[in-house]
């Protein structure tokens, strides 16, 4: 949520620039996630997060502009589903830890 919020002002610097940063992001929270504390790993995926949140700002929009006219609802919409998926299989894949 705190990165949905801040990801509006940065669509700026440009939507595809944007998902390209917020890839390294993920990178990186993955990378961190690898060392063996448990400290360790809720930072790191409390930056995976907020990419997450992130990629729910930027991608619609960048969807929204390269499909068709007559696409754009349903791969909005799909869009959408896969972010809450993804960010849900994340979270049940944490329950352990």
């Amino acid at each position: 949520m705190i990165a949905c919020l801040g990801a509006g002002p940065l669509l700026s610097y440009g939507r595809w620039n944007c998902i390209l940063f917020t890839n390294v992001l993920v990178l990186l929270s993955s990378c961190i996630c690898m060392i063996d504390n448990s400290v360790v790993i809720l930072i790191g995926r409390f930056i995976y997060g907020m990419a997450s949140g992130a990629y729910c700002v930027f991608c619609p929009k960048f969807v929204s502009e390269m499909a068709p006219p007559e696409y754009r609802g349903p791969f909005g919409s799909l869009n959408q589903f896969m972010c809450t998926l993804g960010i849900f299989v994340i979270a049940v894949l944490g329950i352990p830890i």
